[in-house]
């Protein structure tokens, strides 16, 4: 196994089983009710009800329509807690056993639908952009948890089961964003199952970094906030400097009862965020990168738009 690489004496006891792992394999994706339990999101939860501009470090970007889809990245460790669950055993052990080998922290991420947000991820593969930060495999993968109850009323994401066995896709423009080769997802959308993602808060999905995804607009009155942790194969790094925090760096893995024992100093008061300048692009690497907006006017220049 993946994990006998770790030094010291990381386990699990949520580690997935066999079955879990053929899905993974078969689908380009596995849910896994349950890992982490409500209260263990809850501060999370929490600190986003009471500051959802996450200390100001809240960014967002246009979908295809021009609308502001709102998030905000990290690739730094902290003492917060958010600096720390990228870390924890079930998160990153998981992730060796499905991708086969040690792997590292890429970057997390929430992303985050406020009630009658009209923002989209429009359909696309997380590979189609990390080949062009310089990883020659698609040998990635997120875990992402469900800190809000996620379902189709709020935004919740969606998938192509078995999508990932296409290979990587071509970025293309679309509208006023950026997403998958347009005529093979159509293709894609005809050949596979669309899956619509119902969890509770503590749920998680892991998926392939070559699987087709997207969320729509949160049009209830309830926030839809979700923590998104990127791994890659530790033989994967970059091979270009582009991108300094994607470096690799190897993971002490944490126990997974570091959250209820309170070993963190804040969820995220203290946490370096990735800034992005409004204008500026996100995935400049790619061919067809996304404009980064105001989340607050919701416009590219800071002029009122509607929300």
């Amino acid at each position: 196994m993946a994990s006998n690489a770790r030094s010291g004496s990381a386990s699990s006891a949520h580690m997935l089983s066999a079955a879990q792992r053929e899905t993974y394999h078969r689908d380009g994706f596995v849910i896994v009710p349950g890992l982490l339990a409500a209260d263990e999101v809850a501060p999370i939860a929490a600190a986003c009800r009471e500051d959802p501009s996450i200390g100001g470090a809240i960014c967002a970007i246009a979908d295809s329509s021009g609308n502001a889809q709102d998030f905000v990245q990290w690739t730094e460790r902290s003492d917060d807690l958010i600096g720390l669950m990228p870390y924890i055993a079930r998160l990153v052990l998981n992730a060796d056993a499905l991708i086969g080998r040690e792997v590292y922290h890429w970057h997390s991420k929430f992303v985050m639908k406020p009630p009658k947000s009209a923002g989209r991820f429009d359909w696309h593969q997380d590979y189609g952009y990390w080949y062009y930060e310089g990883c020659l495999l698609p040998d990635m993968l997120t875990a992402m948890i469900a800190v809000d109850a996620m379902d189709r009323e709020n935004g919740g994401l969606q998938l192509l089961r078995g999508s990932h066995k296409m290979g990587r896709l071509d970025v293309q423009r679309v509208g006023a964003a950026s997403g998958a080769d347009t005529e093979r997802l159509a293709l894609a959308k005809a050949r596979y199952e669309l899956v619509h993602c119902e969890l509770a808060p503590g749920d998680a999905i892991f998926f392939d970094a070559l699987t087709l995804h997207a969320s729509g607009a949160n049009p209830s009155t309830r926030s839809r906030t979700a923590l998104h942790c990127s791994y890659s194969a530790a033989d994967n790094a970059p091979f270009t400097d582009s991108a300094p925090g994607h470096r690799y760096r190897p993971i002490e893995v944490l126990p997974d009862d570091m959250i209820r024992a309170g070993r963190w100093s804040s969820v995220f008061r203290n946490h370096e965020f990735i800034k992005l300048d409004v204008g500026g692009a996100v995935h400049g690497d790619s061919p067809i990168s996304f404009q980064v907006v105001d989340p607050v006017t919701r416009s590219p220049g800071g002029g009122a738009a509607p929300r």
